[in-house]
């Protein structure tokens, strides 16, 4: 009503997002991947200020580790030009239990991996020769049901093969 003119407010209510957290112009999230997908790699759809966006992980990414989505985050203020990067700490789930058909692959996987880590040998047993000295023992070719310490099992082999050879040197030279 030809008044005079004045300044108009406006108040904006930004909603923040509970999976997005914000630092400056960077932005932080996490992403959760299986143990396989973290082993052989994927893309992963994430959700980004702009939207949802694809995140590639790598194979062999660690829990823990930080992927980054860059020029994703939140424009600088002074600056709109120059944007922060939106960075994803991956979760690895490990789950709690397995199929028995999971476990047989797992570790098959594990044997080919490490030549028989999944399951140890069972203890060895020392060799009398005739003579009664203790010759080193010989390791089976079967594995054990799963069970006891395979660590202290090794340690128990490593140190029958280091008497035996003593025992060797003693009366050899």
């Amino acid at each position: 009503n030809r008044g005079p003119p004045g300044d108009l407010f406006v108040c904006l209510d930004v909603e923040e997002p509970s999976d997005i957290k914000r630092d400056g112009i960077n932005l932080y999230s996490t992403v959760s991947i299986s143990y396989i997908e973290a082993i052989l790699g994927t893309v992963q759809k994430v959700r980004t200020v702009e939207g949802s966006s694809e995140l590639r992980i790598p194979p062999g990414t660690q829990p823990g580790d930080v992927l980054v989505l860059a020029k994703q985050g939140v424009p600088s203020l002074n600056r709109p030009s120059i944007r922060g990067d939106h960075l994803f700490t991956v979760k690895v789930s490990i789950p709690k239990r397995i199929s028995g058909r999971e476990k047989e692959l797992l570790e098959e996987l594990a044997s080919l991996k490490n030549g028989g880590f999944a399951r140890a040998p069972v203890k060895p047993k020392p060799v009398h020769k005739e003579n009664g000295s203790r010759a080193a023992p010989e390791v089976p070719d079967q594995p054990d049901d799963g069970e006891g310490d395979w660590l202290k099992k090794l340690s128990d082999f490593a140190g029958s093969i280091v008497n035996g050879a003593s025992k060797w040197l003693k009366d050899n030279l």
